[in-house]
């Protein structure tokens, strides 16, 4: 994606297009064969091809994001107001679909569809979040200036079930009652004055419960980590990206919607960063959270990454 995005200067729609996937061909190709050589490793052919695969899919992201955030676009479809929804939605799909790779095993399936029987139709802590997160997506829908709000949203709730396929994700009945119950929302109330407020109020305050839950505060307080994304770069890489993904979104979303609503963005981050704070400081004292510095700080740099989108929007324009 950022090969098609750099060649692109050139003019070439055959350079932009067939050069990223040629690269990502011979890189592939030159570490397979590096691998013949290298203790432990195997050269394969399969790794080959899903890295072409990879790269032609890069591709036709740098496409749809150019189509979605330059302008002036062409397509009746869209006719983007507003960047930095553009790229908080970019972080939404990605966190449903990441990473791109489907399921292969029947093993697998069966333990996906076990779970979700075996799941309790009424949770409603992920029900609220759900419902707040679809009904934030909608209101950045109409922040980009999608003619048909409702239908787009409606279009990405496929993506619910689609993860059922998709390695490292296990839908549960609380994301169908969810989605279906935030896309109800913003149908009857999606477009009505101070839908953004609701929207970043609603988002903000399934976090903090998200957060607090199971509200059992006991013992001693545990230990704080302060170094930043410590918990994620000691995850498993394909857990950290989705799990970072989601709070990009997340947080982002609060923070521009709460920006929509009248509030500048700063003081919006403020808000945002200071309850994320909060948070992390009563985990400290309830079993099963580790409380660390990186979801306030992340705030803080949601606010700085926004502030540039915003600026070079200003420039274009």
């Amino acid at each position: 994606m950022s090969a098609y995005l750099a060649m692109r200067r050139f003019q070439s729609h055959i350079l932009a297009i067939l050069g990223p996937i040629t690269l990502g061909a011979i890189l592939s190709g030159s570490v397979e064969m590096i691998q013949l050589y290298t203790p432990s490793r195997v050269c394969s052919s399969l790794d080959l091809m899903n890295n072409i695969l990879g790269s032609a899919i890069g591709v036709l992201a740098g496409v749809l994001l150019t189509r979605i955030a330059d302008l002036p676009v062409t397509g009746p479809e869209f006719r983007v107001r507003d960047r930095r929804a553009v790229a908080l939605l970019f972080c939404w799909v990605s966190f449903l679909v990441f990473p791109l790779f489907p399921v292969l095993w029947l093993s697998i399936w069966r333990q996906k569809l076990s779970a979700f029987i075996h799941a309790p139709l009424i949770d409603p802590i992920p029900i609220l979040l759900s419902a707040a997160e679809w009904f934030a997506v909608g209101r950045l829908l109409v922040a980009a200036g999608v003619r048909s709000p409702f239908l787009w949203l409606s279009g990405l709730l496929v993506l619910v079930p689609v993860q059922f396929g998709i390695l490292n994700h296990s839908p549960m009945p609380a994301d169908f009652v969810g989605a279906a119950l935030g896309a109800g929302l913003f149908y009857f109330f999606g477009k009505r004055p101070g839908a953004d407020r609701f929207a970043g109020w609603a988002l903000l305050l399934a976090l903090t419960l998200r957060g607090l839950e199971p509200f059992h505060f006991e013992g001693p307080a545990q230990g704080f980590l302060w170094i930043p994304f410590g918990g994620l770069l000691a995850a498993g890489w394909q857990d950290a990206i989705s799990i970072l993904l989601g709070k990009l979104f997340q947080y982002g979303a609060c923070i521009w919607l709460l920006h929509l609503a009248g509030l500048n963005l700063l003081r919006a981050t403020v808000i945002v960063t200071a309850v994320l704070a909060g948070i992390e400081a009563l985990q400290t004292r309830i079993p099963g959270h580790v409380a660390e510095i990186t979801d306030p700080l992340l705030a803080v740099l949601l606010c700085m990454g926004l502030a540039a989108l915003q600026e070079s929007r200003e420039r274009s324009l």
